[in-house]
């Protein structure tokens, strides 16, 4: 029961995880391609 519940838990937390780090590389990338633009 209290091992399903985790798993319940994890895996929308997981989920968010990976949009966050999608959406922090995303920035990176469009921080980088805006520096070169700007020099």
């Amino acid at each position: 029961m209290s091992s399903r519940k985790i798993k319940e838990i994890s895996r929308p937390a997981a989920f968010a995880g990976e949009t966050l780090r999608a959406l922090s590389s995303a920035l990176l990338l469009l921080g980088l391609i805006g520096d070169r633009r700007a020099r």
